[in-house]
Parts: C-alpha cells; sequence; structure tokens
C-alpha cells in the first residue's frame, strides 16, 4: 500500500481501513482544478478529461496500463462556496502560495505540494497539470517553464506541440514557456512543482471561457471503429 507523507497519517483517506495501493513502475499524473474558483472551464475540462480516463475507450485503457492517475478536482472549495472569483475564504490566492504554503492558511494546497514532493521522493512523479481558464487568448493553451537542458526544453515544448496535433480546440501558438508575466507567476503550482520536484513536465492548461478554436482539421486515427475521434466534441 501507499504510506502518506509523515503528517499527513492522521488525516488520510482510508476504505476499510486500507490506505490506496501503490502501483510500482507505473508513473504518477496529477492533475488538478478549481484553484482560482471562478475557473469553471477548467473543471469542466478536467471532468472531461475523467470521464474520458474511466471509459472504455482503446486509449483511455492504454492510458490506464501505463500510467496511475491522481486527481484533485477542486482546490479551492471553500472560496467556490463563498463565491469568490480567485480567492479562499481567507481572502489569498491560492496560485500564488506554493513557494511557502502552510496549512493554516494555504490548505489543498499546502497538502497536495506535500503530495508531490513525497511522490518525487519515491521516484514516482511524471507529470503535473493544473486546469484554469482564460478570456485573453484564443482556445485552449499550455503554459510551461524554462528549463536549463536544451534536451528537457525541447520536449518540454513538443509535449505542447502533440496536444496541438490531437486537438482541434488547441493552439500551440499561444502556448508559453514560460508566460510573459513570469514574474508575476513564478510562486504558482506550475513553476514551483516544476523547481521543487524536478519535473520537466509541469504545466498551466489555459481554457477560454466561450472561444473555442477549431483551426486546424485533423486525420481520423485508425482502430477506433464509430468512436468519437476527439473526446469532448460533441459535449
Amino acid at each position: 500500500v501507499e504510506a502518506p507523507p509523515e503528517g499527513f497519517r492522521t488525516c488520510s483517506v482510508s476504505v476499510d481501513g486500507d490506505t490506496p495501493a501503490r502501483h510500482f513502475a507505473r508513473p504518477i499524473i496529477f492533475v488538478s482544478a478549481r484553484v482560482h474558483p471562478g475557473e469553471t472551464p477548467g473543471q469542466f475540462a478536467f471532468l472531461g478529461f475523467l470521464r474520458f480516463l474511466i471509459s472504455d475507450d482503446p486509449r483511455a485503457a492504454l492510458l490506464r496500463q501505463q500510467f496511475v492517475f491522481k486527481m484533485v478536482p477542486m482546490l479551492n472549495p471553500d472560496g467556490v462556496a463563498r463565491g469568490h472569483t480567485r480567492a479562499n475564504i481567507g481572502g489569498l490566492d491560492l496560485n500564488r502560495c506554493y513557494g511557502d504554503a502552510n496549512p493554516g492558511e494555504h490548505e489543498g494546497v499546502f497538502w497536495v505540494l506535500e503530495w508531490l514532493k513525497h511522490w518525487t521522493q519515491q521516484g514516482e512523479l511524471l507529470f503535473y497539470l493544473d486546469m484554469h481558464a482564460h478570456a485573453h487568448t484564443r482556445g485552449c493553451v499550455l503554459y510551461g517553464n524554462r528549463l536549463p537542458s536544451t534536451l528537457s526544453q525541447v520536449w518540454n515544448v513538443a509535449f505542447a506541440k502533440f496536444c496541438e496535433l490531437n486537438g482541434p480546440h488547441f493552439d500551440f501558438q499561444g502556448c508559453e514557456f514560460p508566460p510573459n508575466a513570469e514574474k508575476e507567476t513564478e510562486s504558482c503550482g506550475r513553476a514551483c512543482v516544476a523547481a521543487l520536484c524536478r519535473l520537466s513536465h509541469a504545466y498551466t492548461l489555459e481554457c477560454h471561457y466561450s472561444i473555442g478554436r477549431q483551426a486546424h482539421p485533423l486525420e481520423d486515427p485508425v482502430g477506433l471503429d464509430e468512436r468519437c475521434v476527439h473526446p469532448g466534441m460533441n459535449v
């Protein structure tokens, strides 16, 4: 079984007294949403991704065979309950607190970071994605980090290109590595997790509130029969 980080043991959720199973040799993919309460398109994308993952689609089955998915649909439930746009119940922007998060003021963010560091120490964490929403660029874009290694940066940017090749809503031209306003976001989840956990693949996904860009046609992949080629297209 998987043992939680020290200090989190009394808070860990268990089923019939058992902690979650630990899957050796399968890297962990972490996905979160709704750290900013008002950014509902991010959670919409999260729930669509979750629905796809647990489906019988052969692509989803392959992902489940290759990876372990750890998913947090709502990082800021108190802010959501209060109807806030960006802040938690204490008026703090949790996505600017990863650099000095504490359990008293930054609740969910603090414990998520503890788990991420724990999985890193175990050599299991591979990928981090935090889902958001925006209204200043078209379609869906990724914000990444500038990595010191040229080879790592190539793989970092290449992932975003693969997203465009497989998703009609995705706009590679709008992606930034890192965002132009990096000084304002250096304590966000994407930047801090990449630094603390030494991740090449740590991203923020930004989904537009209303504009879904479908500017590039995609070829139908083979072997999918009559399944939806691009999950979510008909939602």
